[in-house]
């Protein structure tokens, strides 16, 4: 069984409020009724995302579509897998454009620590061997979220790879905000336009002018 008590421990205090709200209690419930189900990533990873740093701090928001699929690939930040997890085709693409060779970690915790990255999936969880399974369950939510994190910070720079994520730059004030958009790093489009397309470099030109500081991409 979920319980919010549960799902939100070890949030940092800022995130609570656009967290914390009447549409979780919801989801929760329905959750609550996938009894014969596994449900990823497990509960005290849900909101894993949000357990860095405080919401005034975060510099860069990914977005993602859902959770791994496996049970041993989902831990609740976008595109990361656990440590001694092997590299998913579109973390593997990721990796190649951004030229680094060591594909022996695929956890991308110290990119979340050091560069305050939010690694946001629109969907937070989803069912074991299942893609897109809890899409209608966490829209509505994360949408707002998404809102909520432009309309309560300035200066993001939201990362949307592939037309699902760009879909959400209408939630995004960009009059406050930083978008940069490209191809997904899926197997599917990464040849038609993701290699070569220098997003990362265009990502670390924007963070160093408005952070002056450049990112850290070691793992």
């Amino acid at each position: 069984m979920f319980n919010k008590d549960d799902l939100l421990k070890g949030v940092k205090k800022s995130w609570i409020p656009l967290l914390d709200n009447s549409q979780l209690d919801k989801i929760i419930k329905i959750l609550n009724t996938k009894t014969n189900t596994t449900i990823l990533p497990t509960d005290n990873r849900i909101f894993q995302a949000f357990k860095y740093f405080e919401l005034k701090d975060t510099k860069v928001c990914w977005i993602g579509q859902d959770p791994y699929i496996s049970c041993d690939q989902a831990m609740g930040l976008s595109f990361s897998v656990p440590k001694g997890c092997p590299l998913p085709p579109s973390l593997k693409n990721i990796f190649k454009e951004l030229e680094l060779h060591d594909q022996s970690k695929g956890d991308l915790t110290p990119w979340v620590k050091n560069n305050q990255f939010l690694l946001l999936n629109a969907s937070l969880t989803v069912t074991e061997g299942q893609s897109n399974s809890h899409q209608d369950i966490w829209k509505e939510y994360t949408d707002q979220l998404i809102k909520d994190i432009s309309d309560n910070t300035t200066g993001v720079i939201f990362l949307l790879l592939g037309s699902f994520a760009q879909s959400k730059s209408k939630l995004i004030d960009d009059n406050k905000h930083f978008i940069i958009k490209g191809i997904h790093p899926s197997p599917l489009s990464a040849y038609r336009g993701f290699f070569g397309s220098k997003i990362f470099d265009k990502l670390d030109d924007e963070f160093e002018e408005i952070f002056a500081k450049t990112i850290d991409w070691k793992l």
